[in-house]
């Protein structure tokens, strides 16, 4: 199946491009003398009409054959160049009558368009894969709050999870990326939302607050923040305390409450409302999961029911509050990198974290996003530990460290390690049908390629201005390990991953490199400079120097191919 994915990968990205010529070549009326899938002896030929259609035996993509672009019998009339326009090089063609259908007899303009052709059918293709992608989308999600982080922007002014929001500073709001872009972009600026609640619609106002998003590749963006998910935190619970009114009801580490005392719990907001707020009985029923056997990827849920009567302790300060021993299921460690520095740290599977420098953690998020907002800083990090049926409270210092990793596609990467993580997910928010289909799957369609296209031009002027390392270029053995782990993810992931390479190779083939459509391109812009044809002195020179070019890549592409997947 890899071989298939791979000869599928290349074979479709190249018979795009060679459409791309062939198309622009019908429409010009330029005579097309063949066009072949794949290379070699042809295994079936037909002809229809001019052109013959024939697949090869080798199925590694295509050519299509041009009259006036190859030829072997010089014609007796060529066709004067028009003017204004730069002269033909001497060509060839097989029949006198043919003479005014050669590419070499067309105008620039007209050799212009089927030379760019090929490179752009490459960058329509994944506008066309991109399209039926979002067209496969029926709904999005809705711009309704999933949960609320306590002590942020939106939770001082209000809002609550399910809270919908109609408008910001007076724009209607239907889907939840708009209002994430309207945050993201207004730090420091108040906004005016308009919000709907169990079937009233009032005002509230929150200015988001400016934060330095940082990611464990190491991207840095401003963005603003208030403190509001679309995903709620689900009500998973744990229990780390043995001897808390939360174990001596039953419950324990990983129990999903889905209701107290009969009101529905949705999500952790839910939790916090409804236990343990006040020092009384609390009738709780949760869902306990309970692996299937030989199947672990399956839980069988069953039903419990717990009564949690909190207790009410006092502090240092003497202020009373009530103890459930409920605490965030996720925040306990699930899994922790050997040799890592949450490892080094001491840090263990099964403890709960608590603190980093002395402030309470509520959600990994927070967490990771801390860690992440000062990679060379030495934190404390406090957690809690399960002893013999006590609960001991640790801390230690640990400083996060950057290093190369291999991604799923063999590539190396750089990221900064912390070592720890959980293995709760989050729930699922609310969604809304989407309003016009087709206009939402091609403006989406075009966005990402256009995204798509801005990325690979910068990753490129980074390699050659050497901010990124050349390891990054790959050759056919690349090729194959990319079509392979995306064909085996499944269909969505290799069409996205056909779309990724799609517009990479129509960026190559349009670099001002002769032997390629971009120095075709630039060749063809000299001739209209200089108003005549480079001679063929020129030609040669020109085309041996983009000869040593590709060559030049090619071996580095091919040494970084057996550097990474052969000698390793």
């Amino acid at each position: 199946m890899s071989v298939l994915y791979f000869l599928l990968l290349v074979g479709v990205l190249v018979v795009i491009h060679e459409l791309g010529h062939f198309a622009a070549a019908k429409l010009l009326d330029v005579k097309v003398l063949r066009f072949s899938i794949g290379y070699g002896r042809p295994l079936v030929r037909i002809k229809l009409r001019e052109t013959e259609y024939q697949i090869a035996a080798f199925p590694l993509g295509g050519y299509v054959r041009i009259l006036g672009i190859e030829g072997d019998e010089k014609i007796a009339d060529p066709a004067a160049p028009p003017r204004g326009a730069a002269g033909p090089p001497e060509r060839t063609v097989r029949d006198p009558r043919d003479a005014r259908r050669s590419f070499a007899s067309r105008p620039l303009w007209q050799r212009l368009v089927i030379v760019f052709a090929g490179p752009a059918a490459n960058l329509v293709l994944p506008v066309v894969i991109y399209f039926l992608f979002f067209a496969g989308h029926s709904v999005l999600p809705a711009a309704v709050v999933g949960d609320v982080i306590e002590g942020g922007a939106a939770a001082r002014a209000g809002l609550e999870p399910g809270d919908r929001v109609l408008e910001i500073d007076g724009h209607p709001v239907r889907y939840w990326e708009e209002l994430e872009i309207a945050v993201r972009s207004s730090p420091g600026r108040e906004l005016h939302l308009r919000v709907a609640r169990n079937g009233k619609v009032f005002e509230r106002y929150v200015t988001p607050l400016e934060e330095t998003v940082r990611r464990r590749d190491g991207t840095v963006m401003q963005q603003g923040r208030v403190g509001i998910t679309h995903a709620p935190f689900v009500p998973l619970v744990g229990v780390i305390d043995g001897e808390s009114p939360a174990a001596r009801a039953g419950l324990r580490t990983g129990d999903l409450i889905i209701s107290a005392d009969g009101q529905p719990v949705r999500n952790w907001t839910d939790v916090q409302r409804h236990v343990g707020k006040l020092a009384r009985r609390t009738s709780i029923v949760y869902f306990r999961g309970t692996e299937m056997p030989g199947v672990p990827q399956i839980q069988l849920l069953s039903a419990g029911f717990a009564d949690l009567v909190p207790e009410t302790l006092v502090d240092a300060q003497l202020h009373r509050h009530s103890y459930t021993g409920l605490e965030r299921a996720e925040m306990f460690v699930a899994h922790v990198d050997a040799g890592s520095p949450a490892d080094s740290a001491g840090l263990r599977p099964g403890d709960l974290v608590t603190a980093l420098d002395g402030a309470p953690v509520a959600h990994w998020v927070d967490l990771d996003q801390r860690l992440q907002s000062e990679p060379g800083k030495t934190f404390k990090l406090s957690w809690k530990r399960a002893v013999a049926g006590k609960t001991e409270t640790m801390s230690a210092e640990l400083t996060q460290v950057w290093r190369r990793q291999l991604d799923d596609y063999d590539h190396t990467v750089t990221r900064l390690v912390f070592g720890a993580r959980n293995d709760v997910d989050r729930g699922n928010g609310a969604t809304i049908p989407i309003e016009g289909r087709f206009g939402f799957a091609l403006s989406k369609a075009v966005e990402r390629t256009r995204e798509t296209i801005s990325t690979m031009v910068a990753g490129f002027f980074k390699i050659v201005g050497g901010d990124r390392p050349s390891d990054a270029l790959g050759g056919p053995l690349m090729m194959y390990r990319v079509a392979s782990v995306s064909g085996n993810q499944g269909w969505d992931s290799f069409l996205l991953m056909l779309a990724l390479i799609s517009v990479n190779l129509g960026l190559i083939n349009l670099l001002p490199i002769p032997m390629l459509d971009g120095g075709h391109l630039l060749v063809f812009a000299l001739e209209a400079a200089r108003r005549k044809p480079l001679s063929a002195r020129m030609r040669e020179r020109v085309q041996l120097a983009g000869l040593i070019v590709v060559a030049l890549i090619t071996v580095l592409a091919v040494r970084n191919d057996i550097t990474r997947y052969l000698l390793r």
